[in-house]
C-alpha cells in the first residue's frame, strides 16, 4: 500500500481536487431538492414571501397586531421597524417604494440578522393570523355574537361604522389574553412553521391593500428596506 503512495505522490494536487469537486457535486445534488421546493413553494405559490415578517407595513394595520402582543413582544417588534411619515428625511425616496404613504404612516422593517427575523416570524405570524381571523369572525353574525359573548358583550351591537379592533384596544389585558387564548389552542397544534406560512396570506393581502411589491419580488433595482 505504502509504495502505491509513492506512485500517486505526482498527482496528489489532482487527486485532492477530484475530492473536493466530488463533495461539491454530492452537495449540490443534496441542495437541488430544496431550491425547487422554495422555487414552487415560495416563488410560485407565495409569490416571493418566505415568512410572516413583511418589509413594510401600514401603521393602521400594525395598530392591529400589536393588541395581541405582549408588551415585551411590542417593545422587541417595535425596536426592528422605523415609522416613515410625511416628516421623515427620505419620504420622497420611500414614497415611490411604498405608495400606502401618501395616505398614512408606514413601518419599514430595519436591517435585521436572521436571528431575530426568525424570533419575529412567530410573533408576527400568529398575530396576522388573530387579526385575519377576527375579521373573518365578523363577516358571519353568529359566530361574532358567540365570539363576544366570550369576551362579556354583544359585538354584533355595535354602531355602524366602529372600527372593532378601536374598541378591543381599549379592553383590559385580561380580556385581550382570554380572547387570544381561543386561537392559541390552533397554533398549538399547527406548530410554528405552518403558523408562519399560513400567515403568508395575510401579509400578501396587506401588500395588495398598500398596493407595494415586496422587495424579493421586484426587478434588481429595488432599495434595501430601512436603507
Amino acid at each position: 500500500m505504502l509504495r502505491l503512495f509513492k506512485y500517486l505522490k505526482p498527482y496528489t494536487l489532482l487527486i485532492l481536487i477530484s475530492i473536493a469537486l466530488l463533495f461539491v457535486q454530492a452537495n449540490a445534488d443534496l441542495a437541488l431538492p430544496d431550491y425547487l421546493s422554495n422555487i414552487v413553494n415560495v416563488g410560485i405559490q407565495q409569490g416571493g414571501i418566505s415568512g410572516a415578517v413583511p418589509e413594510a407595513i401600514r401603521q393602521s394595520e400594525m395598530d392591529r397586531l400589536t393588541i395581541f402582543m405582549s408588551p415585551e413582544e411590542k417593545d422587541r417588534v417595535l425596536s426592528n421597524i422605523t415609522l416613515v411619515d410625511s416628516s421623515s428625511a427620505d419620504y420622497a425616496a420611500k414614497l415611490e417604494l411604498y405608495p400606502a404613504l401618501s395616505g398614512e404612516p408606514v413601518y419599514v422593517l430595519n436591517e435585521v440578522a436572521s436571528s431575530e427575523i426568525d424570533w419575529l416570524n412567530p410573533v408576527m405570524g400568529k398575530a396576522f393570523l388573530i387579526v385575519s381571523g377576527i375579521e373573518q369572525i365578523m363577516t358571519d353574525p353568529a359566530r361574532a355574537a358567540a365570539m363576544g359573548a366570550g369576551m362579556g358583550f354583544d359585538l354584533t351591537q355595535l354602531p355602524p361604522g366602529t372600527d372593532l379592533f378601536t374598541v378591543l384596544s381599549r379592553l383590559p389585558a385580561e380580556q385581550i389574553a382570554q380572547l387570544g387564548s381561543t386561537f392559541d389552542a390552533r397554533f398549538e397544534a399547527l406548530g410554528e412553521n405552518m403558523v408562519v406560512q399560513a400567515a403568508v396570506a395575510p401579509v400578501k393581502a396587506e401588500y395588495a391593500a398598500s398596493g407595494w411589491i415586496p422587495r424579493r419580488s421586484r426587478p434588481t433595482t429595488s432599495s434595501t428596506p430601512g436603507s
